[in-house]
């Protein structure tokens, strides 16, 4: 038969995985115990897949709909057990198992979950979690034991299927229910990434290796788990602790990445030692804005940079930016097509088939974020240029409101503070009424610090004057996403 493109999980891995890919590398990771980096292809994979599902079919009585959680460190076995329970019919539920027990306990609480899937790892309240959900733990590996299942499509497009937390940066993380409808409407948004790198490359034919280092709980990496199925890619799992080895020990030519990272490479690029990134030459940036010059260091120096602003409300799915040039390169990006974007009083709207069902039983959080007319309002504010690109200029929960009326956006006082060079890392909040900088610096730089904000001051109308500031010698606390956390 001829093969098309595939339009749900069932025709991407009966088509993808098992015919046009089955040869090909679906995964790579380095095995610590064995020193070797294992392969799977994707034609394996797919029979790890359909054994999951037999798994979840024969072990978790009436699946369909229930929620079945993973507690656990990146792994080959995570990506087989999210499409073993998607394709069962279940919903995923992918934890931050770094968070607090009273957090997880909470999430957990709220999603009733029918099992939990863990790597067994201790990550400091497994005799919590023993103690509440014992009954409901299982190995991640327990798939392993079960023949390959015959597969129907159980899967419902318009219904629920993943259940992410966002990150909580601001308070408590809230659960956003996902369709396969939605990861499909922004598929072709997040292929352009791809079809991107290889134009960059003037090599259609080129196979792309994406190291993936970010948590499968954050929509950035889960969202590979289709992406690059679609390519017929592979993805070598790796971690933060170990990124210059696993650059090393697999040939990685693209990644998501997020701040910290972005900076570890501006700055090995910059003290000539490009040698340490291996094969990597393509950056996806997302979750934050970037400082333009950063970008237009990274690619001088032979990087292709390609920039996504999404949320997980919306997939993953927004603007997108592939412009190198000085003007645009800070641009969020600009709209492709998928859904459609405006502009409401600065702030940042969506509307199309990439924005979620809604919060999970929270009607009243999702009414203040989705309108009557389907339009979800990001809370990010941004300003148009002549070109059609999106720049951020804050957020709108962080605006500081003064008791004269005036706002403040933190992240323009940040972006002049980060100009100095004494800074490690900064931002700024109300504190008593005034507008107070928190700075990360040494502290034989403190008074350099006071100085600056002083000259900086002096530019700024009254309203906007930094009156108080608190230094720390240790890094500003930041989220699983390395998102700072206000």
């Amino acid at each position: 038969m001829e093969l098309h493109e595939p339009k749900n999980l069932y025709e991407l891995l009966t088509l993808n995985m098992e015919q046009r890919f089955a040869n090909r590398v679906a995964f790579r990771w380095y095995d610590a115990d064995q020193d070797v980096v294992v392969e799977k292809h994707f034609g394996e994979y797919a029979q790890d897949i359909r054994r999951a599902v037999n798994y979840c079919l024969s072990t978790i009585p009436d699946i369909q709909g229930k929620r079945v959680c993973v507690w656990s460190n990146n792994s080959y076995h995570y990506a087989v057990n999210c499409y073993g329970v998607m394709m069962a019919g279940g919903v995923i539920v992918p934890m931050n198992q770094r968070k607090s027990w009273d957090e997880l306990h909470r999430e957990l609480e709220l999603v009733e979950p029918s099992a939990i899937l863990t790597d067994g790892d201790d990550y400091g309240c497994n005799e919590e979690m023993q103690a509440a959900y014992g009954s409901l733990l299982r190995p991640m590996d327990a798939y392993k034991a079960y023949e390959p299942a015959e597969l129907v499509n159980r899967i419902d497009p318009k219904a629920l299927m993943v259940l992410m937390f966002t990150s909580g940066t601001t308070g408590r993380s809230k659960g956003v229910m996902l369709s396969e409808a939605n990861f499909f409407a922004v598929m072709d948004h997040h292929l352009s990434v791809g079809q991107a790198y290889l134009e960059a490359a003037h090599d259609p034919d080129m196979l792309v290796g994406h190291l993936t280092v970010l948590p499968m709980f954050h929509l950035g990496a889960f969202g590979c788990l289709f992406t690059w199925a679609e390519m017929g890619w592979a993805q070598n799992l790796g971690s933060l602790r170990s990124f210059y080895k696993d650059l090393k020990r697999m040939p990685s030519q693209a990644m998501a990445a997020v701040p910290v990272l972005v900076q570890s490479i501006h700055h090995d690029l910059m003290a000539g030692k490009k040698s340490k990134l291996g094969d990597l030459w393509a950056l996806n940036c997302m979750s934050a804005m970037f400082e333009p010059q950063i970008l237009m260091d990274l690619s001088e120096h032979g990087m292709f940079i390609a920039q996504l602003y999404g949320s997980t409300e919306t997939t993953g799915g927004g603007l997108i930016n592939f412009a190198h040039d000085a003007k645009h390169i800070g641009a969020i990006g600009k709209p492709d097509g998928h859904c459609e974007i405006k502009l409401d009083n600065g702030e940042i709207c969506m509307r199309g088939g990439d924005v979620m069902l809604g919060y999970y039983k929270d009607p009243k959080g999702t009414a203040e974020v989705i309108d009557a007319e389907g339009w979800f309002h990001t809370g990010d504010l941004a300003r148009v240029d002549e070109d059609g690109y999106y720049f951020l200029t804050g957020r709108k929960k962080n605006v500081i409101i003064l008791d004269s009326g005036e706002n403040v956006s933190p992240e323009e006082l940040e972006g002049l503070l980060e100009k100095c060079p004494a800074v490690k890392e900064c931002l700024v909040k109300e504190k008593g009424k005034k507008i107070c900088a928190v700075v990360c610096c040494e502290e034989a730089d403190q008074q350099a610090v006071r100085d600056f904000i002083t000259e900086t001051n002096r530019t700024l109308p009254l309203y906007k004057r930094m009156s108080a500031v608190e230094f720390s010698a240790q890094p500003l606390p930041r989220n699983a996403m390395g998102k700072l956390v206000r």
